[in-house]
């Protein structure tokens, strides 16, 4: 077999899926904690070098950057990564495609600089466009490459890439800042970041695409592939623009200096999911799709893949919801204290709208994207109304209003989803419900806990005293809860024998 011919046979992953799983998972959970101290060390010198109005300008652009993602390529990465059968004139036929419509939206992406910079009344985001479409440009055109490396799994490779982009696109923004470029040290990191990464995925799948003239003779049959991505795409679009339009609307009425704020406590708010979400994706859409012939081995793998994320970013935003205050006074310092109470309620909404987000696993692997966009047409227009609402009352207001609309819609879309998978709403309960009750639980005790502690001027130590008094409490209470015990030992059971299914 030619070495580009391995991204299309799937048959040599069937084998031995269960090991390839869990060290693809591995080796992608293993990394996040190097991954968070890069960003962490990063983020700790750069909110002291810059200003919130510096993040609030980055933010008015990331609305505009989520939109041209979620509409580049129509979906056909995932679809790539999920389909059962493809080959290379498909694959180049989706290449040539996808290149044609990137080509569109970077060029309206650069047409939407001057509205966006009038409409924020921020001359400065006409530049800043411009410098972004560089990296999105970079991603756009290596789609294929990275889509193909994934779905043969090769998430160790991926990683290195990662971590290696982090690095240097993190050493260019200190250094900017440093210099004192304000606002332009984090569009390089973005900028530099992506387009390190670009490059590695061409360097790295040696796959080339054929002739564009070539692939359009051949004319593959792709009907089912592009409506799998253009349902994708569809929800990706409409969920976004519900999600994003917290920003638009603080950065509107607000300014930058307020959306900095607010920006920067999303983003800690979402860390700790993030951190094992991002990770975690690619590697479960890739099993669960190889495995979706089989129903009980797709929800062995979904009540298992679940677990293991609401384990452990449940814990993690319950104890950050705790130590809300000493955790921005040290990473971020005195100028960010006043983001704490936004900060605080958008942990809310991630710790209970976490559930939601993975509904995207089912949703792609079982290729049910039609129904998925159904279920943005519901959430997006309740989410723009609930903030919309809340940015009467400035930061605070919209938080209140995000956290509000994730909490009411949350457990109907979980439902949604399940209706047409494999997957039953008793086996997504069962993934979460230890991890919640315990971190809840944890958390009022650390809560009381804390009053009992001596004063600890160093934060650093008061800090880790802490966080080992609430990792002591979330274990010991998970492991009394009814069951708790023997589902804490099959899980270890698992993983000692490297056997997800």
């Amino acid at each position: 077999m030619k070495k580009p011919d391995r991204y299309f046979e799937t048959e040599t992953l069937q084998t031995n899926l269960h090991q390839r799983s869990l060290r693809s998972g591995l080796v992608s959970v293993a990394a996040q904690p190097l991954k968070f101290l890069i960003g962490l060390g990063g983020t700790i010198v750069l909110a002291r070098l810059l200003v919130p109005a510096d993040f609030g300008l980055l933010a008015m652009v990331q609305p505009l950057l989520s939109l041209v993602d979620s509409l580049s390529n129509l979906g056909l990465e995932t679809a790539t990564v999920q389909r059962q059968d493809l080959n290379q004139e498909q694959s180049s036929a989706i290449f040539w495609f996808s290149l044609k419509i990137n080509a569109l939206l970077i060029g309206a992406m650069l047409l939407s600089g001057p509205l966006l910079a009038w409409f924020y009344g921020q001359p400065e985001l006409t530049h800043i466009v411009l410098c972004l479409a560089i990296g999105t440009t970079s991603l756009c055109i290596s789609f294929q490459h990275l889509s193909l490396l994934k779905r043969h799994m090769q998430f160790e490779l991926l990683t290195i890439v990662e971590l290696i982009a982090l690095v240097i696109s993190t050493a260019v923004a200190i250094g900017a800042a440093w210099l004192g470029w304000g606002y332009w040290a984090l569009m390089l990191q973005l900028t530099v970041g992506q387009v390190i990464r670009g490059i590695a995925y061409w360097l790295v799948c040696d796959w080339r695409p054929d002739n564009p003239i070539r692939s359009a003779q051949a004319n593959p049959n792709l009907r089912s592939t592009l409506s799998y991505g253009l349902h994708l795409t569809g929800f990706r679009f409409v969920s976004r623009l519900g999600m994003k339009m917290d920003r638009i609307l603080l950065g509107y009425f607000g300014g930058a200096n307020a959306l900095g704020l607010y920006a920067m406590a999303y983003q800690w708010a979402y860390l700790p999911f993030w951190q094992i979400y991002y990770p975690l994706f690619d590697v479960a859409v890739s099993s669960f799709s190889r495995s979706l012939a089989d129903p009980e081995r797709y929800r062995n793998y979904c009540r298992r893949g679940f677990l293991l994320i609401f384990a452990v970013y449940m814990p993690a935003l319950a104890g950050l919801f705790v130590t809300a205050q000493e955790v921005t006074l040290f990473i971020l310092g005195e100028q960010w204290l006043k983001m704490v109470p936004t900060f605080r309620v958008l942990i809310i909404a991630v710790f209970v709208g976490g559930a939601y987000r993975v509904t995207k696993w089912i949703y792609v692997s079982t290729g049910e994207t039609k129904h998925q966009f159904r279920w943005s047409l519901i959430h997006a227009p309740i989410m723009i109304a609930a903030t919309g609402i809340g940015v009467q009352w400035g930061a605070f207001g919209v938080a209140v209003g995000y956290t509000v609309g994730m909490c009411l819609l949350t457990y109907p879309a979980v439902i949604h989803c399940v209706s047409k998978s494999p997957l039953t709403l008793a086996d997504f309960v069962y993934s979460m419900q230890h991890p919640t009750i315990a971190s809840i639980l944890a958390a009022i005790l650390l809560y009381c806990a804390q009053w009992l502690l001596p004063p600890i001027d160093l934060l650093i130590v008061s800090l880790s005293l802490k966080g080992f008094i609430y990792v002591l409490f979330y274990v010991c209470i998970w492991l009394i809860l009814p069951g708790g015990y023997a589902e804490a030992k099959d899980l270890l059971r698992i993983l000692a024998k490297r056997n997800l299914g």
